[in-house]
């Protein structure tokens, strides 16, 4: 049977070297140091040593997941994957959780309920992209339901009444076509509903005027910028693809024909 000999505490804090018989025999944390007094003198059989092995290695998981839990608030399904990144083993992983848990360093509950506020305070996300990333985060559907009841069709129409105008003010420089959808896309992405995208759109042109100078600015630009890319075509070759060009940017044709007209005449 072997005996410890020497302790020395490394350069890492709360963790030291333990010597069994005068060789070093292992490092373990302050925790494992106390919890199996190996200080000078007590004696360690192989049964023993390897049970102390096991605990400090499921001591260095709950030391990682705590690090990273206590940092921010994490749900449990975070720190399982942070773990199982760093290749403890499953028993482990679920060891160490369990006792997070039992401090309530790790609560879902309080995770996703501070998740959801947040992101309504914010107001960038809407009610199905909230959902989908707690789901990504393993948050119970029970919770999630529960918790987005808040987030009701009243309350998107106040986040996406703040949200458009500097949308519309990004895409200012597109056709009125173009704005709309790559408007509507973006609100789509971010999570809100189809139907309240809609009516947000038509409240957004019902109480804005249409600047009709900056329209012409953005017409005249992207004309002489599709007509330049096709001017070495000729004829209906030309006219074709540059009609062709301005219609997938969302810009009326009877324009495109008139400038057509008065600018090229072949």
């Amino acid at each position: 049977m072997a005996e410890v000999t020497r302790v020395t505490q490394t350069k890492k804090n709360q963790r030291y070297n333990i010597y069994l018989d005068d060789e070093f025999a292992f490092a373990v944390a302050e925790k494992i140091l106390i919890q199996f007094n190996l200080f000078k003198g007590t004696k360690v059989d192989d049964e023993l040593k390897t049970t102390i092995i096991e605990a400090e290695y499921n001591q260095k998981a709950y030391q990682k997941a705590l690090t990273y839990a206590a940092n921010s608030l994490h749900s449990k399904q975070q720190v399982r994957t942070k773990l199982q990144q760093a290749d403890f083993p499953a028993s482990v992983i679920e060891q160490a959780i369990e006792r997070l848990e039992q401090l309530d360093i790790i609560n879902d509950q309080q995770f996703a309920n501070e998740y959801v506020q947040s992101q309504i305070r914010r107001g960038k996300l809407g009610p199905r992209a909230i959902k989908f990333n707690l789901k990504k985060y393993g948050i119970d559907q029970f919770i999630i339901e529960d918790l987005l009841v808040e987030y009701d069709e009243t309350l998107q129409r106040e986040k996406l009444s703040e949200l458009i105008d500097p949308l519309f003010q990004k895409y200012r420089r597109e056709s009125a076509f173009m704005a709309d959808q790559k408007v509507t896309q973006k609100l789509y992405q971010n999570g809100f509903d189809q139907r309240q995208i809609k009516q947000a759109l038509q409240d957004y042109h019902a109480e804005t005027p249409v600047d009709e100078e900056q329209a012409q600015e953005n017409f005249v630009r992207m004309m002489e910028k599709t007509a330049q890319k096709y001017q070495h075509l000729t004829g209906w070759d030309y006219q074709s693809k540059v009609k062709a060009g301005m219609y997938r940017r969302g810009f009326d044709l009877r324009k495109v024909d008139q400038w057509l007209k008065e600018h090229r005449s072949d």
